[in-house]
């Protein structure tokens, strides 16, 4: 499910230069324009991953990344069905907010979950479904050619979709029990570390 949040975040960052040409045919407007949708999702990110990483500091991974994703994922959607430019540049800057939330959670909340020496193997991993995203949006950018100008709306929608079924999954990952545990709740923080070595299929006594 990181990989999979992470592919998404990909979609939505590469999918502005995909979409302004036919953003620019719907309203009328200079392609350089329509490029105020990539500006104002990039201040969208730089406000989400301040505020929602600091927030995850303060009450948890887990809960800071679920809103983080939701308003990725809602947003996201809600572009595709903008009215106008004005609307599209205000959905574009919330969906900014939300990805730019999911990119240090994400990764932090993933990186705690992993022991030292298998950490950097995994984050690798998760790094590698941004250049999946890539390809899956090029190929999906060719197949949105046949709406016209409304290619841009089939690209929103359709990128917003990983972060959907992230949110999904994201209601069966526990909060970080690192976390957890700097934050004086070592119970919880031991039996997030049981469940996780049940569903690996080893047992043994959690270390206080």
């Amino acid at each position: 499910s990181f990989g999979l949040v992470w592919m998404a975040d990909a979609m939505q960052v590469l999918s502005i230069g995909f979409t302004a040409p036919s953003i620019a045919a719907t309203f009328g407007i200079a392609v350089p324009q329509a490029l105020q949708t990539g500006t104002w999702f990039f201040v969208g990110m730089l406000v989400g991953a301040f505020a929602f990483g600091r927030l995850a500091d303060r009450i948890g991974r887990r809960p800071v990344l679920m809103m983080a994703v939701v308003l990725d994922a809602c947003f996201g959607v809600a572009s595709s069905f903008a009215p106008d430019f004005g609307w599209l540049l205000v959905l574009r800057f919330l969906t900014g907010v939300g990805v730019g939330g999911t990119l240090p959670v994400d990764y932090t909340m993933m990186a705690e979950f992993l022991p030292c020496d298998r950490r950097g193997r995994w984050l690798v991993l998760v790094a590698s479904f941004w250049a999946v995203g890539a390809i899956v949006l090029a190929v999906l950018a060719l197949v949105a050619v046949r709406w016209g100008s409304d290619a841009w709306r089939v690209i929103f929608f359709a990128t917003s979709l990983p972060a959907l079924v992230g949110v999904v999954l994201r209601l069966y990952v526990p909060e970080s029990p690192m976390f957890l545990n700097r934050s004086g709740k070592g119970q919880q923080a031991r039996a997030v570390l049981e469940r996780v070595a049940r569903t690996n299929g080893r047992s043994g006594p959690i270390p206080e």
